[in-house]
């Protein structure tokens, strides 16, 4: 039986790898969160009644180790605000090429796909 993935799980998975780099990047240059400060005001003034727009302001304001851990959290909201990520946009980050999101979905895919043998396997050995 063939499962199928859900796109939307790869994206999420794809995102979360994304800060997952990012994070690691943050940790050895802190002044990566200035850059994404910077353009998140870009996307403030773009999208300025949205309500990421303040949750992100609240978020970049945190220590930098608070930060990161956020930044990496599997919890619902931040799932939901990694779509709107200020950091994709800072300066020094680029995820744009090509061959470079083609690398991370296909990573996210065998991630979701393993996750979905693993619950398959387990719901027939119930």
């Amino acid at each position: 039986m063939k499962v199928e993935l859900n796109e939307g799980v790869v994206g999420d998975t794809a995102k979360l790898m994304m800060h997952r780099l990012i994070v690691r990047r943050l940790r050895r240059d802190p002044t990566l969160v200035e850059r994404a400060k910077e353009a998140h005001t870009r996307q403030a003034d773009q999208f300025a009644d949205w309500p990421f727009v303040r949750e992100w302001r609240e978020l970049l304001a945190l220590p930098t180790r608070e930060l990161a851990v956020k930044l990496i959290s599997r919890d619902r909201e931040m799932v939901r605000l990694r779509n709107s990520s200020p950091f994709f946009l800072a300066e020094g980050i680029h995820f744009g090429d090509y061959d470079t999101r083609i690398r991370l979905r296909r990573a996210a895919r065998r991630i979701v796909q393993r996750g979905l043998s693993t619950q398959t396997a387990s719901a027939r050995d119930l």
